[in-house]
């Protein structure tokens, strides 16, 4: 699991710096304008089509399905579940982009209300363009669980580095003539060549065996469903939250959806690197154990990996949200995007910051519940998160702005994940697994301690080194984010932190020790 682990982070490392690449092309060439939000808003409708009818989490439903019929010697029956699943789901994807073609225009009032008419038509036009790339991410997520059952991560980690060079290559290629369109056309071309192609490679050599098949009777092909349908039907907060965004942004100045786009996008490095790829390699782990009926060691496994996983993004948390200006001036301000963009972007980047940690750890817990073949809770919890959440972001929207808008997201990825994390400590361990809870509190409480040192003395510090140049940024980065990352240690270790301990004897944190209850889980 560690070398599975290791593997997705440095694929999402690379991925993000990728990404980095693209939205800094992005903004040299446009800036944020009025076509940028467009641009970004292009994407909703697409991702909540894959959102729709892959439930977001493909691996997830399948993995299971296809590592049961594994496990029981049925190789050629899961290779018939999933020709059964890709053939009908596949051509319902083909349908609902072919009316999401004809229906673009009409749609985008929806999702971005404050959108004038000629902003309209260029949200529509671009979202005609990346429509069929969910075709693609669709066949290609079930081609990676297919690899992913067979513990084999390298190809699979590709698909998002081949994607994102697709996007620069046809933005640097075509930009200069058809502007955003470019970067629209470099979507479906890295898609296509990342999320399709390669995979296609790698699932033929984990032994693929695909016939088109129309069987709704099939026993897989029913379970996905059943596995899918809450997912599918509900509204989790992690996957409207960025819609939100959107739409509350729309009713802002322009330029606001790409700051507040700009800001998600670098709080998803530390969200990327420790929780999205320690959930990943450790799902297939997760789910072997649940299958097993081993409930304790599976909440061992994941509250292992959690531990060390809310640890690092305590810290990450707490250099982002006080160097947030020097982050994104490093980043992102050159060329048409200027330093009231960046103050900007900044803004929401400092709010967005504070749920870091609970982003990356319902990657984590979310698929406890997964690996349990339980749907529902996740999605009835998220949904809750998220109508609990629809009035803070009106009110906070209406007195911040695009900062009231990210603190909003931060406040309901907290609600989600700790009631998920109360949830599945109550059906695995039970009051067994209390213990952990301090330990939690005391890495929170350390962030809290680093982030006002860290204010404070990056406060002082603007005598000296200002922050408004590239070389004054970077010195403040790489001084500040050492002398906080070391405040936020230090403190863990003063409040008793079993994580910082561990790290400090040079004990491997991700050897869990046994839910005995009491302090000896921390």
């Amino acid at each position: 699991m560690g070398r599975a682990a290791a593997l997705m982070m440095a694929s999402v490392f690379l991925s993000r710096i990728l990404g980095y690449a693209r939205d800094a092309v992005i903004a040299y060439q446009h800036g944020a304008t009025p076509e940028t939000d467009a641009y970004f808003a292009a994407f909703t409708i697409p991702d909540f089509l894959n959102y729709l009818l892959a439930g977001g989490s493909l691996s997830i439903t399948f993995i299971p399905i296809f590592s049961r019929y594994l496990a029981e010697g049925k190789e050629k029956e899961g290779f018939h579940s999933f020709s059964s699943i890709a053939t009908i789901m596949g051509i319902a994807m083909l349908f609902f982009v072919i009316l999401g073609e004809f229906l673009a225009e009409r749609l985008i009032p929806l999702i971005a209300p404050g959108f004038p008419p000629d902003q309209i038509a260029t949200a529509a036009r671009l979202t005609r363009i990346v429509l069929p790339a969910q075709i693609f991410f669709y066949l290609g997520g079930l081609l990676m669980a297919i690899q992913y059952a067979r513990s084999q991560f390298l190809l699979p980690a590709a698909a998002p580095l081949v994607y994102n060079i697709g996007i620069i290559a046809g933005g640097l290629a075509l930009g200069p003539y058809v502007g955003m369109a470019g970067f629209a056309w470099g979507v479906l071309a890295g898609s296509f060549l990342g999320n399709f192609v390669i995979q296609v490679y790698g699932a033929r050599r984990s032994g693929l065996e695909f016939f088109p098949r129309l069987d709704f009777a099939d026993p897989g092909f029913r379970e996905f469903v059943r596995l899918s349908i809450p997912i599918m039907l509900g509204f989790s907060l992690v996957a409207v939250d960025e819609w939100m965004t959107r739409i509350f942004g729309s009713f802002l100045l322009a330029g606001a959806i790409t700051w507040l786009n700009n800001a998600r996008r670098l709080m998803q490095v530390p969200i990327g690197i420790l929780g999205q790829a320690s959930g990943v390699a450790s799902f297939p782990f997760l789910a072997a154990q649940a299958a097993r009926g081993e409930r304790e060691g599976m909440w061992n496994t994941l509250s292992a990996a959690l531990r060390w996983v809310f640890f690092v993004s305590c810290a990450a948390a707490a250099v982002i949200g006080i160097l947030s200006r020097e982050v994104v001036l490093t980043v992102f301000q050159r060329g048409a995007f200027t330093i009231y963009d960046t103050m900007s972007t900044a803004s929401a980047l400092s709010a967005f910051a504070i749920g870091i940690p609970f982003w990356c750890g319902q990657a984590i817990v979310s698929r406890g519940f997964f690996a349990l073949k339980d749907t529902w809770t996740p999605t009835l919890v998220g949904t809750a998160a998220w109508l609990v959440s629809l009035p803070v972001y009106y009110l906070l929207r209406q007195k911040m702005g695009v900062f009231g808008l990210a603190l909003a997201s931060s406040f309901g990825i907290f609600l989600h994940a700790v009631t998920l994390y109360g949830i599945l400590m109550w059906k695995t361990v039970g009051k067994k697994g209390l213990g952990q809870v301090l330990e939690y509190a005391k890495m929170a409480a350390a962030g809290v301690a680093a982030s006002a040192a860290g204010t404070y003395a990056m406060g002082i510090s603007t005598r000296w080194i200002s922050w408004e140049t590239l070389p004054g940024a970077i010195l403040r980065l790489a001084a500040g984010g050492l002398a906080i990352a070391a405040v936020f240690f230090l403190c863990a270790l003063l409040l008793g932190s079993r994580t910082a301990r561990g790290i400090r004897k040079k004990r491997d944190v991700l050897h869990p020790p046994e839910v005995s209850g009491g302090e000896g889980t921390a």
